[in-house]
């Protein structure tokens, strides 16, 4: 019995002892921490965050988590490198996610522990490699360097060992993506001139979506990220110094200046660019009344209404309106006070006092040359004229208890006046001329028959 209860401590003695020897074959596994500065897992309001294991190396890796039953886990293949994403729950009710541990085997190396204490959108990047990479073959050394070199922005280093694995035995016989790689060396690097180029000249608009690209097509790249930094600094100061600038001159009535900053911010996509789109359009809109002097005013004469002011815009390219009005002295008289009235039952043949107003439309007819001062000639047209006028009297009666009193009334007339015209303008002047019709609408002859005679109204004015 004894003999037998020696042999079984023997034999678990020597099963302990080979394990052990086991264990201490296996090699290391390294495995660095890669997570780039700011980096975030971007998941809304769910509580997770994630976690990415790199591996460049031939083998497969199995991964475990003593907190979590099971792993959601992604694989995927970035030329010769397999990506490990997994998604970790960093709150759930009822379970506690402390002290938990990710853990990393590989065939013919040692288990490797990577403690996880995660917080809500954080993302960490390890990267797993073999101590005895060096020994492999040169295709993948090469392959590894390029990638390497290819996140750190030296891309024609990064081409030269990409061509170094391309000279392989391997390469056409194991899946790579050194083609692509390179092409996308190439490209990085065309982009990075022209992102300097736009930077030359404080196009940091520009400059900054080309950094934006670049940092999707090489995520792991700190140089771009701290490029884009300063392209997006400059970009907001920029913006800044248009708006704040432009808007200086623009209060002080300095439109050029204004107008040339306004143009760049906009041009440059700036965030106040709707505020800059409308002062420009008033900008546009004094120097097209300036330069072709649309604004005009002139007198207005007419033998029955002297007094006349008359408005009008004169655009060179499309229609524009006018206002006019005009009155005689009897209208002053009337106001003040100081008409004197008919005492009769006479009716004049002239209206004591009568006004007249009208609104229409100019319309452009002819220029010869636009790079000369010569006549440029605009038709006016008015269906919507009017004029009042008639006299005042005051008649004494006597009623039936011979107590006399005075009749006093003013035989106002209304008169429908539409009117078509011509106005001719050379340099500052324009001239201008309307036929008026009369209907008038209340009759009184023979007062009634001079308001309704058609008239002729002549104008002299100048433009600005």
């Amino acid at each position: 019995m004894k003999t037998y209860a020696k042999a079984i401590v023997a034999l678990t003695a020597m099963i302990s002892f080979s394990v052990v020897n086991a264990q201490e074959q296996f090699k290391n596994l390294i495995i660095t921490n890669i997570t780039p500065e700011l980096s975030v897992y971007p998941c809304g309001d769910r509580h997770e965050a994630q976690v990415i294991i790199r591996c460049q190396e031939p083998f497969d890796l199995v991964l475990s988590s003593n907190t979590d039953t099971k792993l959601d886990l992604t694989i995927t293949t970035e030329g010769p490198e397999k990506v490990y994403s997994i998604v970790f729950k960093t709150k759930e009710e009822g379970t506690s996610f402390k002290g938990r541990q990710l853990t990393v085997v590989a065939e013919g190396f040692k288990k490797h522990y990577i403690p996880l204490n995660l917080s809500d959108k954080e993302k960490l990047e390890f990267m797993v490699t073999d101590p005895y990479s060096k020994l492999r073959s040169l295709f993948y050394t090469a392959t590894e360097a390029g990638v390497s070199l290819m996140s750190e922005g030296m891309y024609d280093a990064a081409i030269d060992q990409f061509n170094i694995a391309k000279q392989c035995p391997e390469f056409p016989e194991t899946p790579n993506h050194l083609d692509e790689y390179i092409e996308k060396c190439d490209s990085l690097k065309i982009w990075t001139a022209k992102a300097a180029a736009y930077s030359a000249n404080e196009d940091y608009f520009n400059a900054r979506l080309i950094y934006m690209k670049m940092m999707t097509e090489n995520p792991s790249c700190n140089l771009i990220r701290n490029l884009y930094s300063d392209a997006n600094e400059n970009y907001n100061r920029v913006s800044k110094h248009d708006i704040d600038v432009a808007q200086a001159y623009f209060d002080s009535k300095r439109y050029e200046e204004a107008r040339e900053l306004y143009e760049h911010a906009i041009a440059q996509n700036n965030p106040q660019s709707a505020l800059a789109g409308t002062n420009l359009a008033l900008i546009q809109l004094k120097r097209y009344k300036q330069d072709n002097h649309t604004r005009s005013v002139s007198y207005i004469y007419n033998k029955d209404c002297n007094i006349g002011i008359m408005f009008a815009g004169l655009k060179p390219d499309k229609s524009g309106g006018y206002f006019s009005f005009g009155f005689e002295k009897g209208c002053i008289d009337l106001l003040s006070g100081n008409l004197d009235p008919i005492t009769t039952d006479f009716k004049p043949s002239e209206p004591m006092y009568q006004a007249m107003i009208s609104a229409g439309w100019t319309m452009r007819l002819y220029t010869q040359s636009d790079k000369i001062y010569i006549p440029k000639v605009w038709m006016l047209l008015s269906p919507f004229g009017y004029s009042i006028g008639g006299f005042y009297s005051k008649i004494e009666v006597t009623d039936e208890n011979n107590n006399k009193t005075f009749d006093e009334d003013y035989h106002l007339m209304h008169v429908l006046a539409p009117e078509v015209g011509i106005a001719v303008r050379m340099w500052r002047v324009i001239l201008s001329y309307r036929f008026q019709y009369r209907y008038v609408i209340n009759k009184q002859t023979p007062t009634s028959d001079n308001l309704g005679n058609a008239k002729n109204l002549f104008g002299i004015g100048f433009c600005w």
